[in-house]
């Protein structure tokens, strides 16, 4: 029938991705990556450089996160076991 999620408008896009993180990140918006259904990406700068930020909303509705945790702790466990992983091979 129809999607149970209803999206609200913000006054900002920065308000809308970063109101929940502390000042003293000193994160600033950059760019919306990604709007996939659980996480966005949104690329930030830090006072040290790029920082890919991925947000997750709560809904009203409670969703089962486990089968995402374990994913996301995987792509964790992958990356640390390289010398370099922020750098992605030309594929």
């Amino acid at each position: 029938m129809g999607n149970k999620i209803a999206r609200t408008t913000q006054a900002s896009a920065t308000e809308y991705y970063l109101h929940d993180l502390p000042s003293s990140y000193n994160l600033v918006l950059k760019e919306v990556l990604g709007r996939d259904r659980f996480l966005k990406s949104i690329l930030c700068k830090h006072d040290e450089g790029l920082v890919l930020v991925k947000v997750y909303f709560k809904r009203g509705d409670s969703i089962d996160l486990r089968e995402y945790d374990r994913r996301l702790a995987r792509i964790r466990d992958i990356f640390s076991k390289l010398d370099h992983p922020h750098v992605w091979p030309f594929q």
